[in-house]
């Protein structure tokens, strides 16, 4: 029998009075110990034939708690650098009960980024998986502050004597050893305002910042999701995405948390089982990102792509060939780490095709400006600047990085980087990174919407325009572009394709084909990586075409 329904508005059941929560209550602490006291024996985490209730996860992170505060965690910071896993959530959560700040870290980073990240923040004590212990020998010279390191798993032979050689320069333990504390709470006073986390930046467009984050800042951050996604106690999420980003973590775990909902956690996204990991767990919400939504319409059609239980899909641009065929709403907001949701479609509305809905006027003072900071006016381009209404629920500053906090903080305004419109209802409208715009003989380009027209073609898996310098000034197109495994197109064939769909002045000058995208862990396209190697391309045949056009 299929599962397929449509949730009825009487059957989501939002608890808005969660919003309601004092700046006193904002803490990652204080709303868990809510949650366990009033729904102690429910589910709340289910990872890899593990499930735990609120009362068992809550005893677990308090042995950690113990555990931590006896290596001395409190007097510095833990990074956790795990794939998704229970021990993530028992470092995390026992962090915040000793009021220590968590670094989390890409598991896949090693050499150049890996120490940059661990000495930016400061890192004195780490937990990793076993086997990553020859990528901390390979940067430990540049890590003066990093006193202990905590093993996840048995490792490999190539681990064991990277373990070995890390014994002789530092205390080197088991993260099993927590099993053996006291499940006590521990009798720390953790308030709104302590600073909880240090998440670094996806580094889409440069070397990666850390965000220094408050627990009122990371709980406001996850009531912002509740609101948008009309998330309660009976909601069940599942979470292919990595809890080492604010995406899986705040948007994810926390949300739940508050909630008293039940969250399914995978340790990766995977486009060919998504929908069959969201029919085995029942869940109500499917947890992803933008980039993901042509990923799964790429996938091919099934008689049972109705055939689930999930009413909304967060988070994405409005799609209506995706949320006609999947059956889910897609939740459409804009927002960063450092901020939180700064403009949303309300749950009930539908928001104009394109937008990103309208400023969350109850939290923020929001503006699109000019170069000058001067606001602009309906249907011009400008950055989105962003000035929060109530204190802590904002980043507090990108962590030992001074000058990029005054930068960002221009004239007491964050500014996030991102290109938009608005139209005279009060819509915004996402453009572009202020880092990407293209620009082609006095017009200015989105390569997001290029983008989506190239993405179009049923050959093409993915896309990404960058601008390259122009011999006749300014900048021309280039294309680079993943092709479907199963498809061919010929330069020629997609540029007539691009001929066909696209103003004269968007075509590419360049067309190169490659076999997949540089990716941040929460699959945004890294296109300062393709800028470094964007000289000439493969497609020369057009290229005296293009620019005669223009």
């Amino acid at each position: 029998m299929s599962r397929a329904r449509v949730f009825k508005k009487s059957e989501v059941r939002y608890d808005a009075s969660l919003q309601a929560l004092s700046f006193e209550e904002r803490t990652v602490t204080g709303v868990l110990a809510r949650t366990v006291a009033r729904l102690p024996n429910k589910t709340f985490v289910t990872f890899e034939g593990v499930s735990l209730t609120y009362r068992e996860f809550d005893l677990a992170c308090n042995r950690f708690a113990h555990f931590a505060a006896g290596l001395g965690v409190q007097s510095g910071k833990l990074s956790i650098m795990l794939p998704n896993c229970l021990e993530f959530l028992y470092g995390w959560f026992g962090c915040a009960k000793i009021g220590a700040i968590y670094v989390p870290i890409n598991n896949d980073y090693r050499g150049d980024i890996l120490r940059h990240q661990l000495a930016k923040a400061e890192v004195t004590h780490l937990m990793t998986l076993a086997d990553h212990l020859p990528r901390v020998l390979e940067v430990i010279d540049g890590l003066p502050r990093l006193s202990t390191v905590i093993v996840v798993g048995a490792g490999d032979t190539v681990a064991l004597r990277a373990r070995e050689a890390l014994a002789g320069r530092l205390r080197v333990v088991d993260v099993a050893d927590f099993e053996q504390q006291p499940d006590t709470p521990p009798q720390t006073q953790v308030r709104h305002s302590d600073h909880h986390c240090i998440a670094f930046t996806s580094g889409t467009t440069g070397p990666s910042k850390g965000v220094l984050s408050t627990h009122c800042h990371v709980v406001s951050f996850s009531l912002d999701w509740i609101k948008l996604n009309h998330f309660g106690e009976h909601d069940v999420t599942y979470c292919p995405m990595p809890l080492f980003h604010a995406l899986g973590s705040w948007l994810g775990v926390l949300a739940v948390v508050i909630c008293g909902a039940s969250i399914a956690l995978h340790r990766r996204f995977s486009a060919t089982s998504f929908w069959d990991d969201v029919r085995t767990h029942e869940a109500s919400v499917a947890l992803g990102i933008f980039s993901i939504v042509p990923l799964l319409l790429k996938q091919p059609e099934r008689d049972d792509d109705l055939d689930h239980t999930a009413r909304v899909y967060y988070i994405g641009q409005q799609n209506a060939a995706f949320e006609k065929r999947f059956g889910v709403k897609i939740v459409n907001a804009f927002g960063a780490t450092e901020t939180g949701a700064v403009t949303y479609t309300p749950y009930d509305e539908v928001a104009p095709a394109g937008s990103c809905g309208r400023p969350h006027t109850e939290k923020y003072d929001v503006k699109i400006v000019d170069e000058f900071d001067r606001e602009v006016g309906v249907g011009d381009v400008g950055e989105i600047i962003v000035r929060s209404k109530a204190p802590f629920t904002m980043m507090e500053g990108y962590y030992n990085d001074p000058q990029a906090t005054v930068d960002t903080f221009r004239n007491q305004w964050f500014h996030t980087g991102d290109n938009a419109r608005r139209d005279g209802d009060g819509w915004y409208y996402f453009v572009d990174r202020k880092k990407d715009a293209i620009r082609v003989r006095g017009e200015n380009i989105s390569s997001f919407e290029i983008e989506s027209v190239v993405a179009r073609h049923p050959a093409v898996l993915e896309v990404a325009a960058i601008a390259v310098p122009s011999p006749l000034g300014e900048d021309d197109v280039k294309l680079f572009v993943v092709k479907r495994p199963d498809a061919q197109v010929s330069h020629a064939e997609l540029y007539a394709f691009c001929e066909q769909h696209m103003p004269a002045f968007w075509l590419p000058t360049a067309i190169e084909f490659i076999a997949a995208m540089p990716y941040t862990p929460t699959q945004k396209i890294m296109k300062y990586r393709l800028r470094q190697n964007a000289e000439g391309g493969d497609l020369q045949t057009f290229e005296r075409a293009a620019r005669v056009r223009r």
